[in-house]
């Protein structure tokens, strides 16, 4: 991931994305992909990004009461030029290509049920087409906000906290390298041990990726975790959050099939099923909104917040594609922590438990 400096991320990435209002400059770019595209495309890429562009700029002072609405809209327009942009050609979309169930006796907002519809010209199938996630989601059957929210990894431990759950389906990793190369680690404790392994079982790629997982503990702070070994030639498969730290994620078991999808596609359902609710429940989700005792509020003002940052820069980065993000963080080196090998370890407790024995041989001697 490349880190670009900025006194404003999210006003130099939408100026990134508005070069894309202008003429001229779609024109270059489909000239560039070897396709060709007429005046009407051109004015539905324009439209749609200045479109995105004055949702997502309303959005960042509305409130929870329709900011869900302002993001969603913002994003469909975003993804439509995107999608645009990339064929060279205006989509046809009939629909949103989802919709949603909100159950009775439900004390949560993200028990509320989406179920996918129209595979070829439903918004979400022609933007998760544009993004390279090509499978038929109508084909998973019936699906829950909670399984959307719980693969968001920016959300993960304010979801875990929410649900009063041990683990999601996100597992954060904490990097070392070390003489016989990169180690990764994954915290655990006793309460939370068996959702971890379980969490493992739906890894897609995991077992490509690594060898056989193991266990340890570390000495000075007494805690446990799981060791992740990369196997010689295996893919990397983890992924990195706003924060630049890396995460594996467990897909969802649907209709027999392990599923994984983008965070971009999660956070956009998600957006879509609390956009619904806004809009036709008002009923529901006003007295959320001003009376939630849960906490859930807390967790959708989460989601909003970084849709409202990472949907552009996804955006953004398939145009380019290339990975780039908008920082405050000005350059600096890079601080690596080397671990040395455990045999080394062994030789250095050794050489200070011997130098603590001798000191104590010595002060007895003296005392004598």
């Amino acid at each position: 991931m490349a880190i670009v400096f900025s006194e404003n991320p999210e006003k130099d990435l939408w100026r990134e994305l508005l070069q894309f209002s202008y003429d001229a400059n779609i024109s270059r770019y489909v000239k560039k992909k070897g396709l060709t595209i007429d005046q009407e495309a051109i004015n539905c890429i324009t439209g749609s990004f200045v479109q995105a562009y004055e949702y997502y700029r309303s959005a960042q002072d509305a409130n929870t009461q329709i900011a869900p609405l302002l993001l969603y809209y913002g994003s469909t327009n975003l993804l439509y030029g995107m999608a645009n942009l990339l064929s060279g050609s205006k989509n046809t979309i009939d629909n949103h290509g989802m919709k949603i169930f909100v159950p009775e006796g439900k004390t949560f907002i993200a028990d509320i049920g989406i179920r996918f519809l129209s595979p070829k010209t439903g918004g979400i199938h022609v933007f998760s087409r544009a993004l390279g996630y090509t499978n038929d989601l109508t084909g998973f059957g019936d699906w829950k906000l909670k399984e959307f929210l719980d693969s968001i990894a920016e959300i993960n431990s304010d979801y875990t906290q929410c649900y009063e759950l041990q683990a999601g389906r996100i597992a954060m990793l904490d990097v070392f390298n070390t003489p016989d190369g990169k180690v990764e680690k994954i915290y655990y404790t006793e309460e939370n041990k068996e959702a971890i392994l379980s969490l493992f079982s739906d890894v897609d790629g995991l077992t490509k990726s690594y060898l056989n997982i193991t266990t340890a503990n570390e000495y000075w702070t007494n805690r446990e975790y799981f060791v992740l070994r990369h196997k010689l030639n295996g893919n990397d498969i983890s992924e990195l959050s706003y924060s630049g730290q890396p995460f594996i994620k467990a897909g969802h078991r649907k209709n027999g099939h392990l599923v994984t999808l983008p965070t971009l596609l999660n956070m956009y359902i998600s957006l879509f099923a609390l956009a619904s609710l806004c809009r036709y429940y008002p009923e529901r989700w006003s007295p959320f909104v001003i009376n939630d005792t849960t906490g859930e509020k807390l967790l959708v003002e989460k989601l909003l917040f970084f849709a409202r940052r990472m949907i552009p820069n996804y955006v953004l980065n398939r145009i380019i594609d290339d990975n780039v993000q908008y920082s405050h963080n000005k350059y600096s080196e890079n601080s690596t922590i080397k671990l040395v090998g455990e045999d080394r370890v062994q030789e250095l407790i050794d050489h200070k438990v011997k130098e603590y024995f001798e000191k104590q041989q010595l002060t007895q001697t003296v005392h004598r």
